[in-house]
């Protein structure tokens, strides 16, 4: 591996010199408001530096290179606030397909959208599948906050609706960029959506867990502020708490990555994919 796992630090030379298994990370994710305390990277921000922990404790052979991060992603629901920069769900998808498919196209076949922002997990699954159906690639999806919380750190309530900008993200941010959060404006920003639960039986702001039904919901309808969840139970120790959970459970799907290979996908079918065309790179893929 070269002394840099930022791709944009790279040569073409180095890039082409990668070694097969190389697994390409894509950080995805948004610009969008975060309350009266939190900046509008935040969901950004907090990728980066959970990414900034895995390359601290990453074992120095392991095949990973980081391509530029996607700041803006799809952040429809927070457009009635100053300061959110938004893509389309469709050119989210696009712009995300695009970049790794120049990874692709650069002889990468693992690659992973490591994602930040809980309004676009819809967007990676079709991303991922687009991949595998055009290219052949072995593209892998993960959200940070689907490693789950230390035990104890929060009550359920503050897990299930401080979905935004609550004592979770706030408690993140006061440990990565406690210069970004402006404390003079921390407060509790209840939601509501636990109303919403309590109305209705089958009626949620998204459909899951016995819940068959959602509706398309923006921000403000959760809070006026535009948060939700009590920031004041944040602290700079669960934050660091967070970010090494994150940060280890991630290490650990880059492992399981790294440890699946080919023979675990289905053979082409007769109409044939990229994969199995005469035209192929070093690496496999199609020219």
């Amino acid at each position: 591996m070269p002394d840099s796992r930022y791709w944009i630090e790279l040569s073409t030379r180095q890039i082409a010199a990668l070694p097969p298994g190389t697994i390409a990370i894509l950080p995805v994710g948004a610009v969008e408001q975060h309350g009266p305390h939190l900046p509008v990277g935040t969901d950004a921000l907090i990728n980066r530096g959970i990414l900034a922990h895995v390359l601290d404790r990453l074992a120095p052979d392991m095949p990973v290179v980081i391509l530029p991060e996607q700041t803006i992603g799809n952040s429809t629901e927070h457009l009635g606030f100053h300061g959110t920069l938004s893509h389309t769900a469709a050119a989210t998808m696009e712009i995300w397909g695009s970049v790794l498919e120049g990874a692709i196209r650069a002889g990468i076949i693992k690659v992973l959208l490591f994602n930040s922002h809980g309004g676009q997990v819809k967007q990676l699954q079709p991303t991922a599948l687009m991949l595998r159906q055009r290219f052949g690639a072995m593209a892998f999806y993960a959200s940070w906050f689907d490693a789950g919380y230390p035990e104890g750190l929060f009550s359920e309530d503050e897990i299930a609706f401080g979905i935004h900008a609550g004592a979770i993200e706030t408690s993140m941010m006061l440990h990565l960029y406690p210069h970004l959060v402006a404390t003079d404006h921390i407060a509790d920003f209840p939601s509501t959506a636990k109303d919403l639960e309590t109305a209705f039986s089958l009626l949620q702001t998204d459909p899951g867990n016995g819940r068959m039904a959602g509706f398309g919901w923006m921000m403000q309808d959760l809070h006026p502020s535009g948060a939700a969840g009590d920031a004041r139970q944040a602290t700079v120790e669960k934050g660091k708490a967070l970010v090494e959970r994150a940060a280890e459970r991630l290490i650990q799907v880059i492992g399981d990555i790294a440890a699946f290979d080919e023979t675990r996908l289905s053979a082409p079918t007769c109409l044939g994919t990229a994969i199995d065309s005469p035209h192929k790179n070093r690496k496999g893929i199609q020219e």
